[in-house]
């Protein structure tokens, strides 16, 4: 296996990982509770990264398929170019600025804890299948437009910013955690 999508599944496999620690065996009130109105509760943090890797799946398995239909194959080592390095920067925890997202990405207040911990592990894998499908290809020369924006990435920088992405909203579900009102069990 090619040590890029290596190290990409180790870092998917370590945030899926964090997640039971960060909220396995929580009740709905606690998964839900927020430490203020402009505040997400690790619960929201939690479906804001499922609906985001659900609106990413499709769109890396096409052009994973476009990729490959090109033969844009190529080895490793994949570099990041200045601006992915910039954006990684800023997106790994704790976060370097705070910003607003799209409504498509705001998850609902309530949520039951046991369905969005299942839906993340669910996505996980496909996430996983989708580095897995990118072995052999060329990284750093497929390009993948945001989800977020009319942003384009390389598919290494993608993968990189999924991943920065879950790790910041993991942090700030810990931070909820961590809050000294967070309630008690």
């Amino acid at each position: 296996m090619d040590a890029a999508i290596e190290g990409l599944l180790l870092q998917l496999l370590a945030v899926d990982q964090d997640i039971p620690g960060l909220a396995g065996g929580l009740s709905p009130a606690r998964f839900n509770w927020r430490p203020a109105a402009d505040r997400w509760s690790i619960g929201q943090c939690l479906e804001h990264l499922n609906l985001t890797t659900e609106r990413y799946v499709p769109a890396l398995r096409k052009v994973l398929s476009n990729a490959r239909a090109k033969g844009l194959v190529r080895g490793g080592p994949y570099s990041l170019g200045w601006f992915e390095r910039w954006f990684l920067k800023g997106m790994e925890p704790p976060p370097r600025w705070r910003t607003r997202t799209g409504k498509a990405f705001i998850a609902a207040g309530e949520l039951d804890p046991a369905t969005t911990v299942q839906r993340a592990h669910a996505l996980h894998q496909d996430l996983a299948a989708c580095i897995r499908d990118a072995e052999g290809l060329d990284l750093q020369k497929i390009r993948v437009k945001s989800q977020f924006g009319p942003v384009w990435f390389s598919l290494n920088g993608t993968f990189a910013i999924m991943l920065a992405h879950e790790r910041r909203h993991l942090w700030q579900a810990r931070e909820v955690r961590n809050d000294r009102a967070f309630p008690p069990a």
